[in-house]
């Protein structure tokens, strides 16, 4: 799903990434109507399958210029405010 990223949030046990779906915006009927997106919610568990989300979230920094330069990986997470990118649906939180 391509998505902006608006908002990070790290715990100790989860990374939770808050942001707007840019797929219904560009592929909307009527490109001059006005669009108010629900955000939509991602959910890393930080300690299930061993590391596979941090390992997958790792990948997503990576790709991005302005994460490139943080020294930790929380620094890589919290640069990604203001990012567009693809994050999959299978972390896609259902609440």
């Amino acid at each position: 799903m391509m998505v902006e990223i608006t908002e990070v949030n790290i715990t100790e046990d989860k990374i939770s990434i808050i942001a707007t779906n840019l797929e219904s915006i560009l592929l909307a009927d009527d490109l001059f109507e006005d669009i108010d997106e629900e955000p939509v919610h991602f959910e890393f568990d930080r300690h299930a399958k061993n590391g596979a989300a941090m390992k997958y979230l790792y990948k997503v920094c990576q790709g991005q210029k302005k994460c490139q330069s943080a020294k930790s990986m929380g620094e890589k997470l919290e640069k990604l405010c203001g990012v567009i990118t693809t994050l999959s649906e299978s972390f896609r939180s259902k609440s």
